[in-house]
């Protein structure tokens, strides 16, 4: 029998409480039941964890036959975006299928690829659909209509998306049970997340053995990552946030993804306390770092 999680809860808050910034998380442990956060309700900006949201949407699409995996959208000049991503780089007007548009928009974080699904899908649209999973303060911001007045206003305040950690976790948590989608899309989707390429945060806490479905977020003052750990002691769902962060250095050492990798560390060592493994030595000379959004 698991042991009661609430010294895992006070380890975790006490991370969050020494943040030089605002930290929440939400963790669900399948197998035992365990839900704790902290700032559990609180909106924090998505950056790239909003892309999630954009890929759960496009399979419903795909699901019911209004989109294609294989259909080709065009790159037009208003749809490169700097920052992460290879697209940014390719000439315009060539097409790329969404398939590959899916996995360059979560696997290395592509905000080229991003802007052309949300296009595609609608970002009113894709709003609808978090809400029908029943996510009431998760949002995409980008491409908002251009007269909706409160779209903007949140776009100016959150960035790219806004959420709560405990919401994320209800996302990625359908997107495990197969209620965001289809099995098959469902099953789709945590192949692209495990395929991540950004897996320094949450991910770097798992032994390399260990399937890890991730989606990481960074803007100046905020880091994020959430993540499915297909864990020996039971599939666990992690969403950690920050914002308003003092340290804004674009290093591994940043303060919030220091604090991040702690938490994960925590919640991977209280559940498998027999566990020997641990990052080895120089593993930090190899982490990718991240590009921003």
């Amino acid at each position: 029998m698991a042991r009661d999680p609430k010294p895992l809860k006070a380890k975790l808050d006490a991370i969050c409480e020494r943040h030089r910034g605002v930290m929440g998380y939400s963790l669900y442990h399948t197998r035992h039941n365990h839900r704790i956060d902290y700032r559990g309700d609180e909106i924090f900006p998505t950056a790239s964890t909003i892309k999630v949201a954009v890929m759960s949407k496009a399979m419903e699409e795909i699901d019911a036959g209004r989109l294609s995996y294989s259909e080709k959208l065009p790159i037009t000049p208003d749809d490169i975006r700097e920052g992460s991503g290879l697209l940014q780089f390719y000439k315009e007007n060539q097409s790329v299928e969404v398939k590959l548009l899916l996995h360059l928009m979560i696997t290395v974080s592509d905000n080229t690829a991003t802007i052309m699904l949300a296009r595609r899908l609608g970002t009113v649209e894709v709003n609808r659909h978090l809400e029908r999973l029943g996510l009431r303060n998760t949002r995409l911001l980008a491409l908002h209509p251009p007269d909706d007045a409160e779209l903007k206003a949140l776009r100016d305040k959150w960035g790219m998306g806004m959420c709560t950690p405990n919401e994320m976790v209800q996302l990625l948590d359908a997107i495990r049970t197969h209620r965001a989608a289809s099995p098959a899309a469902c099953d789709r989707m945590l192949r692209i997340m495990s395929h991540q390429y950004y897996d320094d945060l949450i991910g770097s806490s798992t032994p390399p053995w260990v399937v890890a479905c991730l989606k990481s977020g960074a803007v100046n003052r905020s880091r994020s990552d959430v993540g499915i750990i297909f864990a020996p002691s039971g599939a666990y769902i992690l969403a950690v946030y920050t914002k308003e962060n003092e340290d804004t250095r674009w290093t591994p050492e940043n303060e919030g993804e220091v604090a991040i990798r702690e938490v994960a560390r925590e919640v991977w060592r209280f559940y498998h306390p027999r566990d020997s493994w641990r990052p080895p030595r120089g593993a930090e000379k190899l982490a990718v770092g991240y590009g921003g959004a």
